[in-house]
């Protein structure tokens, strides 16, 4: 019976896994590009450094999270037409964001939206077929035709109060951020796509001009001394004949500074240690018409310019090699090369991504000692690829403190893999303490699902998981102890809820009787490790206390997440009380630690949805279906138990017997006399 289960779970994880896939779009019209890019310039263009959002990071870091956040998948895939026949195309974020910028008509063509509700379509006005299993998608350029539309929906939208948008509207949101968010990139290298009209004999003579009107941006910045001595030599008038069209010049260049809200791509020399900030094209700009030394920043754009005006991908790939090779140069003179190089090593790697693999094998093989529990070579097994599966995590997390040079937990994100990292170790802490391939199973478990969960919402959010700090949090100390310590806690109270959960599942489903050695092991799993979750929870709320007197000046304020915090604290003292004075057995510990659980995640997770208190932050819709889906299988869990309970019939007791007691003894020392 145990083998056909185990083989019905694997058949049907199967046809999930098959189900999951779908066709890819096609691309409705001829590309621009005719041949793929070289690999070894996408593989060397992929560590460019550049800054965006506060700090310095790989171009391929920023191709990722913009079609992460606009796509919400890690590439794009499309088909083409090739000899009449469906030909598919995958583009990797690099490759994808090249096209942006060298091939913008044909990226504007590319299904980039996403849209999982047909009620989207017809609130914009796309024609549709109804709602179905697949996905439709926008391209850009489609979007842009409904862009009017859509800010207004978006507009009217955004008066309701979050938690009340159904997901229609917070579908059509969310859109619309995407729409700016990649308009803003697509038409950041815009200007480079075009050039710059001259007119006037003394302006074209002034740069350089012989025979043509047209200069193009990186040229008119390099010749830009004698535009502004022209300038300046014959004054503000605009109707002065030599000046032709310089002052629309100027108020082209202008909006071109303006409308720049893109990445900054351009490192200048530091003029102090205190100066971190890149140029953006606006800077350029507006430095190189002030006079200002911009000679790098310039020979950067122009290299730039040439790669978009190249005829072929040779010259365009030779171009972008050595602009990649200036911004390196100017990036390591300033020393922010460094981490750049380990970031991109750190995202290609993707160790956490292999573990998951590491993992789900440590749980076949802990699966498989369950039918086979005499077998050595099993759990040892199961416990190395487990083990390999943790050092991957672990590696992974170690990384990313030497990236942002920060203690492991900095946002929401940091929390999955943390939290994964520590529930694995506690897990086969468990099982090597009481050997019963049940914790064993769990830690495999525990780990593959909370990383899998970190990448999806990595890619839901499609925010840069290893942004700077707001000033409040920005405390490496506390970060190293509160934060630490408090989410050590979390992932111990989520061991031992799972642990709670499959003595619950065990006797529900009569895998096991309470009376079982494996059902008390249960037990004993879940006091060790609820009060070691115990301590780690007290301390780290003390921590947090002390942290919030240190920045706000009092040591509670009753936020949801401190609330949260001190309910884990009250749920398990009470626990513990409960079991060591008797007023709960073993079916109520496991229930209380499964309840424990659920406010684990909300501590965790809910109160961060609730748009109250310090600690608002992480909401995504994504992450509140998660977070309900969770209580709805806990509360599942705890019906199954119930249902057990009202149903196993209750043991006969016989009836009592009177115990027989000697005849008192005759206070005068003699036996009393028997009558008869």
């Amino acid at each position: 019976m145990k083998s056909r289960s185990v083989a019905f779970l694997l058949l049907l994880l199967a046809a999930l896994l098959a189900s999951c896939s779908r066709p890819a779009p096609s691309l409705p019209s001829k590309p621009l590009r005719t041949e793929p890019w070289d690999p070894a310039l996408v593989e060397s263009l992929a560590s460019t450094p550049l800054q965006d959002g506060g700090r310095s990071k790989p171009l391929a870091t920023l191709a990722s999270f913009a079609l992460y956040h606009v796509h919400g998948r890690r590439d794009l895939q499309y088909t083409i037409a090739v000899d009449g026949k469906e030909q598919k195309v995958t583009l990797e974020p690099t490759e994808w964001l090249l096209d942006v910028w060298c091939f913008p008509d044909q990226a504007a063509d590319y299904p980039l939206f996403r849209i999982e509700n047909s009620a989207v379509l017809d609130a914009l006005g796309f024609a549709n077929e109804g709602q179905s299993l697949r996905f439709d998608f926008l391209s850009y350029k489609q979007l842009l035709g409904a862009a009017e539309r859509l800010d207004s929906l978006s507009g009217q939208y955004r008066r309701i109060e979050q938690r009340d948008r159904n997901l229609v509207q917070e579908h059509i949101i969310n859109l619309d951020d995407k729409l700016g968010a990649y308009h803003r990139l697509h038409q950041q290298l815009g200007v480079l796509h075009s050039d710059i009209r001259v007119e006037g004999d003394e302006l074209r003579a002034a740069l350089g001009l012989k025979g043509t009107e047209q200069i193009r941006l990186g040229t008119f910045l390099q010749r830009a001394d004698a535009f502004v001595a022209l300038v300046r030599g014959v004054g503000q008038n605009p109707a002065d004949p030599k000046l032709g069209n310089a002052m629309r010049i100027i108020d082209v260049l202008s909006d071109i500074a303006a409308s720049d809200r893109g990445p900054h791509l351009f490192p200048q020399p530091r003029t102090t240690p205190e100066d971190e900030t890149w140029d953006a094209l606006r800077e350029v700009i507006d430095g190189t018409l002030r006079g200002r030394d911009t000679k790098a920043e310039v020979s950067m754009l122009v290299h730039l310019q040439d790669a978009i005006a190249a005829k072929d991908m040779a010259s365009r790939g030779a171009a972008l090699r050595a602009w990649h090779t200036e911004v390196v140069a100017g990036a390591s003179a300033r020393g922010e090369f460094g981490k750049v190089v380990l970031e991109t090593y750190y995202y290609r790697a993707s160790w956490q991504y292999h573990s998951i693999h590491w993992f789900l094998l440590g749980f076949v093989l802990a699966a498989f000692c369950w039918l086979l529990p005499r077998n050595r070579w099993l759990w040892w097994g199961s416990v190395l690829a487990t083990g390999t599966g943790l050092g991957m995590l672990v590696y992974d997390v170690v990384l990313r403190c030497m990236i942002t040079g920060r203690p492991p937990i900095t946002n929401l994100y940091d929390t999955f893999l943390f939290i994964a990292a520590v529930g694995v170790a506690t897990s086969l802490v468990v099982e090597f303490i009481l050997p019963r391939r049940i914790a064993l199973a769990l830690a495999a478990l525990l780990g593959a699902l909370l990383v899998m969960f970190a990448r999806m919402f990595e890619v839901t959010k499609g925010e840069d998981t290893m942004a700077p700090l707001i000033a409040v949090l920005d405390s490496n100390f506390w970060l190293a102890t509160h934060v630490t310590i408090i989410n050590t806690g979390y992932s111990a109270g989520l061991v031992a809820a799972l642990l709670a959960n499959a003595w619950i599942l065990a006797r529900g489903l009569r895998i096991a009787h309470p009376s079982d050695s494996i059902a008390k092991a249960l037990i004993r799993m879940t006091y060790g490790v609820t009060c070691f979750s115990l301590v780690f929870s007290v301390v780290g709320t003390i921590l947090g206390g002390v942290w919030a007197n240190d920045s706000w000046g009092r040591f509670w304020g009753w936020d949801p997440k401190e609330n949260g915090a001190l309910l884990i604290c009250l749920s398990q003292i009470a626990l513990l009380h409960a079991r060591m004075s008797g007023m709960v057995r073993d079916f109520g510990f496991a229930v209380w630690s499964s309840i424990t659980g659920m406010i684990v995640l909300f501590s965790w997770f809910h109160v961060n949805l609730l748009g109250v208190g310090l600690h608002n932050y992480g909401f995504s819709s994504g992450l509140r279906d998660a977070v309900w889906t969770g209580y709805t299988i806990e509360v599942a869990i705890l019906a199954i138990g119930t249902v057990d309970v009202l149903l196993r019939p209750k043991p006969v007791r016989s009836p009592a017997v009177e115990p027989v007691r000697p005849p008192a003894a005759n206070p005068h020392g003699a036996a009393w006399p028997i009558s008869e």
